[in-house]
């Protein structure tokens, strides 16, 4: 039976809670949830006494045992929660292991990618000798274990395996940690002060303890909601943002929000960090504006483009360099950012032909979303993006264009196009010359 934070809350408050439960999914909310339980279960003062963590891939099974089998100091419930279980991985689950051993590493948590690569290790079945013998020159072996090609992630791989080695990292330790008896705990019942708590990185539901704890109805699973695009759903979103807003005791602009909704990139642990720093930014004040938003929160999605060719609306040619050179230094390939603006162009294009013809009586200069959502969304449907606010915006933008200057922007882009691919000019001086081009020739027509 499927589960979600606000049911398995519920049960807890009203004394109806299974004594353990074992959540995965996105670290974020994990953790979000493990904290929410923690309160729930054992209030601040006991939690000296009341409450064990433990990392689930250095402490043996005994360890856990024994915090289970001692009572608690303090009346009411005794929380044992372990991190990281590995109780749950399988071989079949290899490759899925290895990518996010690599996914770790490329982030900088070196010590959970090296803990992880371990784990891989152990359900492939090698011995702490086999890890002994493995060096730089046998790494070959690793990489056709985490089933890796190229240069750059051999590399990577290599430096993991000399992070490793000065670690001293034992497998015969780690697979004691692994010798659970969990299934004899399921069986003859946890002590009625327990709540056990596992949170795990990876989880195999073929394995049969996973089933057997989806049986009980002690799984909770949180994952991420994304659209097609690979982005976070527009609905876990909104939900997110309120919910953080609220708790803060905040508003939020609608334009406001809709622009977070576009710099949103697909890591929500990112979303959070920038959440934070706008609601440290706004301080004392009641509601988070546009201009807040605009200053504050990185862009990390493509909400740049908006910047940048509202530049180009204005035939700003400083600012729209400025957002270039910006780009440039974060790493942006001059290929991709031509991409994205020729794409972003053909959609003014596509909107400026709407407002001469289909849209022309109920396109309005100067209209606020609201009337552009009666008037010209009628139905609701975005017309032009996957967002009715984001047409807003490009309707407004393509307003400062004539059709003949965007049929000469994406001749411009064309042969910039050319010039990149062709050419040995330093493809940063192409773009430049592009904007110049797009911003002084619009503002001589």
């Amino acid at each position: 039976m499927k589960r979600d934070l606000t049911a398995v809350s519920a049960d807890i408050k009203n004394g109806k809670g299974l004594p353990l439960l074992l959540v995965f999914g996105d670290d974020l909310q994990v953790q979000e949830a493990a904290k929410t339980l923690l309160d729930l279960l054992v209030p601040q003062d006991k939690r000296g006494f009341n409450f064990e963590r433990f990392d689930g891939r250095s402490t043996a099974w005994d360890q856990v045992e024994v915090a289970l089998m001692t009572p608690p100091f303090f009346p009411g419930k005794k929380m044992v929660w372990v991190e990281n279980a590995p109780y749950f991985f399988s071989r079949e689950q290899k490759y899925e292991i290895g990518e996010q051993v690599l996914q770790l590493w490329s982030e900088g948590k070196k010590e959970d990618a090296a803990k992880l690569l371990i784990d891989l290790l152990i359900v492939e079945g090698w011995s702490q000798d086999q890890w002994e013998q493995l060096d730089a020159a046998s790494t070959s072996r690793l990489w056709e274990l985490l089933d890796i090609d190229g240069r750059e992630a051999r590399e990577e791989t290599e430096a993991l395996l000399a992070y490793c080695k000065s670690r001293g990292m034992d497998l015969d330790k780690r697979r004691e940690s692994q010798g659970h008896r969990l299934f004899e705990a399921l069986d003859q019942g946890l002590p009625e002060w327990d709540f056990l708590l596992l949170t795990a990185p990876q989880v195999d539901r073929r394995t049969r303890l996973y089933k057997r704890f989806e049986e009980m109805g002690a799984v909770l699973f949180l994952g991420l909601e994304r659209d097609r695009g690979g982005k976070l759903s527009r609905d876990f979103l909104l939900e997110f943002v309120n919910r953080r807003l609220q708790r803060a005791g905040k508003t939020l602009e609608a334009q406001a929000r809709e622009m977070i909704f576009m710099r949103a990139g697909t890591e929500l642990r990112a979303l959070q960090q920038e959440l934070d720093k706008l609601l440290l930014f706004i301080g004392d004040r009641s509601s988070v504006g546009v201009q807040d938003v605009a200053i504050i929160f990185a862009d990390q999605g493509q909400g740049w483009i908006f910047d940048l060719t509202r530049a180009l609306a204005d035939h700003d040619a400083v600012t729209a360099l400025s957002q270039l050179a910006r780009l440039i230094a974060q790493g942006e390939h001059p290929l991709k950012l031509l991409g994205t603006i020729a794409s972003e162009m053909r959609r003014l294009l596509a909107a400026r032909q709407l407002m001469e013809k289909e849209m022309r009586r109920q396109w309005k200069h100067g209209m606020t979303y609201q009337q552009f959502q009666q008037s010209v969304l009628q139905q609701g449907t975005p017309l032009l993006t996957r967002n009715p606010y984001a047409d807003y915006m490009c309707f407004q933008r393509a307003d400062s264009f004539s059709l003949d200057q965007l049929h000469s922007s994406m001749e411009k882009i064309h042969a910039a196009d050319l010039r990149l691919k062709s050419s040995g000019t330093t493809p940063r001086l192409v773009m430049e010359r592009l904007i110049l081009g797009m911003c002084l020739g619009a503002r001589k027509g």
